[in-house]
């Protein structure tokens, strides 16, 4: 065992929030070789499957589990509980890991940084699709054009109850006030804007609620992202389609890429497979396709891996809380703009 796997086996760990994505990173940090791993979840039930499934230490409140003084916290939980939760782990000096969104709230989230700052304490956000090999590699073909696309256009859809299919999707976060598809999948913007290593100067969105399934919260959104540099994003998002869909689009004078992401589920915990489909055209030429296959689980892995290393090594995480915070900004301009009819601008 070398010193970096000591060091990460030493770690003490803090999961708050035990649901689907925060048994994930308990299953991946068991298998880092964390031995000092605590959860907490209100869901006493939930707590102690997982303790026994898992051995590790279980808790029912929030400042019971951070009274071992976690060099990492990992927040799993509904975002309007990140900012309270993120607050509570740095009094304890903890490093932490939030799933995105960040929060909906930019205030909140500007003070919770700086706060982290004055610390010295690092804020990561789980931002996982950078983290594709065949989105690394369209974001390398993308380098070699040395110059910005005309239009990229993204989608993603897939019905909210084949999520979680052993829960009951009415009950899911995203169908409450003040959430919705346009905050809860902020990947597919984030994913652009890091693609394109550009910021977002205005944005523009319709939005539509389906009342069968929340009165509350938008269901489907349409949006155009303007960027600095020229470039023009359409993305399409929403949780109604009966079949999973992922997939991104780049377009060139003469030329076009394409990115597609299917996953192909097996029976075994997170031994889903990716099939990602990368495919290339340039004018009066034919088609080239690559396809790479992997586990859906090794993007997580490897955002966890980064960040402890981060942590470690004591250098600035992939994807900072202000990484973060500009993906909020466009996410909330997105709102603003479906809710005034206007094109909203991103002040930075």
């Amino acid at each position: 065992m070398n010193d970096f796997s000591k060091k990460i086996k030493k770690l003490t760990v803090v999961v708050i929030g035990c649901g689907s994505i925060g048994e994930r990173h308990i299953y991946n940090l068991k298998n880092f070789g964390v031995n000092s791993l605590h959860i907490v979840d209100f869901d006493k039930n939930k707590v102690k499957k997982l303790e026994a499934k898992y051995n590790v230490k279980g808790h029912f409140s929030t400042d019971k589990s951070l009274s071992v003084n976690p060099d990492l916290s990992i927040i799993c939980t509904d975002p309007a509980s990140h900012i309270t939760l993120a607050e509570k782990c740095l009094k304890k000096s903890s490093h932490i890991f939030i799933e995105k969104p960040i929060s909906h709230d930019p205030n909140k989230v500007k003070l919770l940084l700086k706060n982290a700052d004055s610390k010295k304490l690092k804020i990561f956000v789980g931002y996982n699709f950078r983290y594709n090999s065949g989105l690394n590699e369209l974001k390398n073909i993308l380098k070699k054009q040395n110059k910005s696309p005309y239009l990229i256009s993204s989608n993603f859809g897939h019905h909210i109850k084949y999520w979680h299919p052993n829960s009951n999707f009415k009950n899911h976060y995203i169908l409450k006030k003040n959430n919705g598809i346009i905050l809860d999948d902020s990947h597919e913007y984030d994913l652009i804007k890091w693609l394109l290593e550009d910021k977002v100067e205005s944005v523009y969105c319709q939005s539509i609620k389906t009342p069968k399934l929340s009165k509350y919260s938008e269901s489907l959104a349409s949006i155009v992202l303007k960027f600095k540099k020229g470039t023009i994003a359409n993305l399409t998002l929403d949780f109604l389609r009966p079949s999973y869909q992922r997939n991104c689009k780049i377009l060139f004078e003469d030329k076009e890429f394409n990115w597609d992401f299917n996953i192909k589920k097996k029976n075994k915990n997170y031994q889903n497979i990716a099939n990602i489909t990368i495919t290339s055209q340039k004018l009066d030429t034919q088609r080239k396709i690559q396809k790479i296959s992997e586990k859906v689980n090794e993007m997580y892995q490897k955002e966890m891996y980064d960040f402890i290393s981060s942590i470690i090594k004591d250098t600035k995480p992939t994807i900072d809380g202000w990484d973060a915070l500009e993906t909020l900004k466009i996410g909330n301009a997105a709102l603003e703009s479906a809710k005034k009819g206007k094109v909203q601008y991103i002040r930075y």
